[in-house]
């Protein structure tokens, strides 16, 4: 069975971190930091690190808790600070960025900002006031498509039409862009040639580009569109790029399906992900039932966790079960519940975010 590569640092987070949340977040220890999925940072609360499913407190001393009252603290000049830092000092050079939410930092990090929203017109100029900065740890699964693959490709030069979905924080994001890695570079293990592929990425997620270099590994034939509207983002890669492949992230407008549409009447194929629990959940979303079903996506990627176990199963166009695993490929498992750290009631509060999808 193929072993995934998880590659991803905490240091390169901390680096950018005021001196005293940087002693903090250096004090987790390894196992901990390697399940981090986002650092929380919160003027004047608790600083907090979340991971599969469920959220806990971070003590000074680098443990986590689930009382607030015991945990470390954030001064308002240190989220200032940070604000700062992420924007190399220089706020206007990130000025489009930080009206969209979020500044994608070098390694592939997304931070998330909120603060005093400022208008211009009817247009977001800006923020000022900032009062937190979620840090989103972004780390590549090299290799966690590579059993499901098989089940997408239409011959060795083609795949199809395919749908990643689950709930959020389920792997969504991390499967696609293993895939992308595979369609681009090709596999040999699957006699897989590779094909011309574009990345529409919206919110930087999957290439992760910083100042125009990709963070995280798409495959050697792929070309990105770095924080462009998906819509505008897939009429520019058919007129521009010729891709054979379209890759895009979370789908969820009505404009969106259409644009869809118009790639595959393009004779492009597309690979995309979106919220929803199953195929049914999203069946009924406003604009998507022509996207499910025949004549639509051919194949749908299923990702969820249930008791703390992750899972992944393929159904080709009409439902029918193609592949399953009830251990996703390199992707952890809830690290409280495998490892025990935290009290009794760690374990059922897993239990209670875990994924309520079907199995």
């Amino acid at each position: 069975m193929y072993k995934a590569q998880r590659t991803g640092d905490l240091s390169r987070i901390s680096c950018n971190l005021p001196d005293r949340i940087k002693r903090v977040v250096d004090r987790i220890s390894p196992e901990m930091a390697s399940r981090l999925e986002e650092l929380r940072i919160n003027a004047g609360v608790p600083l907090m690190g979340v991971f599969s499913g469920f959220d806990r407190f971070i003590c000074e001393d680098g443990t986590f808790t689930d009382k607030p009252e015991t945990a470390f603290r954030v001064g308002r000049e240190e989220v200032e600070e940070l604000f700062y830092r992420l924007c190399e000092h220089s706020v206007y050079a990130y000025q489009e960025d930080i009206a969209r939410g979020f500044i994608t930092i070098k390694g592939g990090f997304r931070a998330g900002i909120c603060g005093r929203v400022v208008y211009q017109g009817q247009a977001i100029k800006g923020m000022k006031d900032i009062s937190s900065v979620c840090i989103r740890v972004s780390r590549e699964l090299k290799g966690c498509a590579e059993e499901i693959f098989p089940f997408i490709m239409s011959g060795s030069h083609d795949i199809w039409n395919t749908m990643v979905i689950s709930p959020p924080r389920c792997g969504k994001t991390t499967m696609l862009r293993d895939i992308c890695r595979i369609i681009s570079t090709g596999s040999e293990k699957a006699g897989f040639a590779g094909l011309r592929t574009v990345i529409v990425d919206e919110r930087s997620e999957i290439a992760a580009c910083y100042m125009g270099i990709a963070q995280n590994d798409c495959g050697p034939r792929t070309d990105v569109l770095d924080g462009c509207r998906k819509p505008e983002g897939i009429e520019m890669a058919l007129r521009g790029m010729s891709p054979a492949v379209i890759v895009v992230d979370e789908l969820g407008t009505r404009q969106d399906a259409e644009s869809v549409r118009m790639a595959w009447n393009a004779g492009a194929r597309i690979v995309a992900t979106a919220h929803a629990y199953d195929t049914g959940d999203l069946r009924e979303r406003l604009g998507f039932g022509m996207l499910i079903g025949k004549g639509g996506f051919e194949r749908c990627i299923v990702l969820g966790i249930r008791d703390g176990k992750r899972w992944v199963k393929v159904t080709d166009a009409y439902g029918n079960l193609l592949y399953r695993n009830d251990k996703a490929p390199g992707m952890h498992d809830g690290i409280f519940r495998m490892h025990g750290h935290g009290d009794e009631a760690v374990g059922e509060a897993e239990r209670q975010a875990a994924c309520a999808s079907e199995a």
